[in-house]
């Protein structure tokens, strides 16, 4: 038999089974939810510090962003939404691309690329922690 992840002849699908298995269900359903949840969060905290903390110079953006609080904030939202979009562009792949190889292909290269982007969002705030 086949011993690859994935193969041409379909007989080998246990990584489109674990991508699966992963977001599934009412685990993506709560799993969406509670992104939306910390991207709301995000999203009055940001609003009322602009609106109630008046004009905000560069060295106080800056500031914001590198902080412990502004850092993490941004962070976590940033991975909630890719998250949120990871699971909605999975149902919307799921949905329309019927071919397994096509769809697995896709389904990988979003999942690196939000995974990438989060790192380097990551690495891109330490860096100014750091400094």
């Amino acid at each position: 038999g086949c011993h690859l992840a994935w193969s041409p002849c379909g007989c080998c699908d246990s990584a489109e089974r674990v991508v699966m298995r992963l977001f599934s269900g009412q685990r993506a359903w709560v799993l969406q939810r509670v992104t939306a949840l910390i991207l709301i969060a995000g999203l009055i905290c940001g609003s009322a510090l602009l609106l109630f903390s008046g004009p905000i110079s560069y060295a106080q953006w800056k500031g914001f962003f590198v902080g412990g609080h502004g850092a993490t904030l941004t962070l976590l939202c940033f991975a909630a939404t890719c998250l949120h979009g990871w699971i909605g562009v999975r149902d919307v792949i799921l949905d329309y691309v019927p071919q397994r190889i096509p769809r697995l292909a896709l389904l990988s290269l979003i999942a690196v690329l939000l995974v990438a982007s989060t790192i380097r969002l990551g690495l891109l705030i330490a860096a100014q922690v750091s400094r």
